[in-house]
């Protein structure tokens, strides 16, 4: 049956091969408000229930359009305020906001939301610098009295607020230009960087424990991140929605496993290549060179390597969902005595700290880390006293020289 027979059909697999059918509504009049945004539907995969599947699929793509068609439901339009501009950004074909990877996708869905809410009344064309400067603070404010600032979310709220502006700019919008300009010459306060740097000795203290705990995986994680200062998500992998049904790959739910290493990464001569996921750039590393790496993998039984190198170990032997590997990972840390500011995310920067303070070359350091230049990699170093005294005894060094 072609899909132009059953618009809007899509299928979601079960775990026991079959699957469950759906007629699902367009993204874009979901988001401006039309119901249903899916129905469920139980039609026999015979001929006749394959024709009674496509009729009722007509039927909803239909009374969908004429609800679209509609004045009061038509496509959304500019009218001055901030709540249409990030109407238009969302629902635009032509929008940026389209060929955004699903996980950013859904932080920048967070701060259109609050700017929505807060400021989605204002005309674009009348908010000035400490409008703006305002907005800006009371974004960061803690959630309730007494708790933390949240400099994050304020500054992922005015960083949209940027992306709409320069979206207004590219359609001709006057008041976008305006605003373009305001915002050009406003410099906002950014959070603190990072310092808490993981150590060889926190893997060691790691490793132990998740052994003793019954957490392998936590363990040959962490190393992996630390000896190879690789991304925690290029390691055990994260789950991406899928809008279509596809075949082949590790499911769960309407989401697929992706991204991670796989066991294949490593040929006969030990030797793991991995692309990394960020920046596209291919890394090869010698795993005999790292001991620790070998040590873990030594200790996973040759018929278990296949597939995810990383797996939730008590649960389903699967690649661990969400954010169940940091949860798990800070309770495995706890019980070693890392310290609360330390993160599983530490483990990359104290790669690329540890080489700096030995000395690497940045060069070096950046093909390592699957950088594409020098300054993101200079970005994850969290300088130490050992890079400043290297500094140091240089120069005293050479002042020493010169007087004798």
């Amino acid at each position: 049956m072609a899909v132009t027979d059953a618009p809007g059909l899509k299928r979601k697999r079960n775990k026991d091969g079959t699957f469950r059918e759906y007629w699902e509504a367009r993204a874009d009049l979901v988001k401006r408000g039309y119901r249903p945004s899916s129905i469920r539907l139980h039609y026999p995969v015979t001929p006749e229930g394959r024709l009674q599947l496509a009729s009722r699929c007509q039927i909803q793509q239909a009374e969908m359009i004429a609800w679209a068609s509609r004045g009061e439901h038509a496509a959304p339009s500019y009218d001055g305020s901030f709540k249409s501009l990030s109407r238009l950004f969302q629902t635009n074909e032509d929008s940026p906001f389209q060929t955004i990877k699903w996980n950013s996708r859904e932080n920048i869905l967070k701060s259109l939301v609050i700017i929505e809410r807060t400021v989605g009344a204002r005309n674009v064309g009348k908010v000035l610098g400490p409008d703006y400067k305002r907005w800006h603070a009371s974004w960061g404010e803690p959630k309730v009295p007494g708790k933390s600032p949240r400099p994050w979310r304020a500054k992922h709220a005015i960083d949209t607020v940027r992306q709409l502006v320069s979206y207004g700019v590219t359609l001709g919008i006057e008041d976008c230009f305006r605003a373009d300009t305001v915002l050009g010459k406003i410099r906002f306060k950014t959070p603190p960087a990072r310092t808490s740097v993981m150590t060889a000795d926190h893997v060691a203290a790691i490793r132990t424990t998740a052994h003793a705990e019954g957490f392998p995986s936590i363990a040959l994680a962490t190393v992996l991140q630390f000896e190879l200062a690789m991304r925690q998500k290029d390691v055990i992998g994260e789950w991406e929605p899928v809008a279509e049904q596809t075949e082949g790959g590790i499911r769960f739910r309407d989401k697929r496993w992706v991204n991670g290493l796989v066991w294949s990464d490593i040929d006969d001569d030990m030797v793991l290549r991995k692309t990394h996921t960020k920046t596209g750039f291919p890394v090869e590393h010698d795993l005999k060179l790292h001991p620790t790496v070998l040590e873990e993998i030594g200790m996973v039984p040759v018929e278990r390597r296949v597939g995810p190198m990383i797996i939730a170990e008590r649960v389903d032997d699967t690649p661990y969902k969400n954010r169940k590997f940091t949860q798990r990972w800070r309770v495995v840390a706890d019980k070693a005595g890392i310290p609360k500011g330390v993160w599983s995310m530490d483990a990359r920067a104290g790669a690329i700290t540890e080489a700096y303070d030995l000395g690497a070359a940045e060069t070096d350091v950046m093909k390592s880390a699957g950088h594409k230049n020098r300054q993101t990699s200079a970005r994850y170093n969290r300088g130490t006293l050992k890079q400043t005294s290297r500094v140091a005894e240089m120069r005293l060094a050479k002042r020493t020289e010169n007087t004798e």
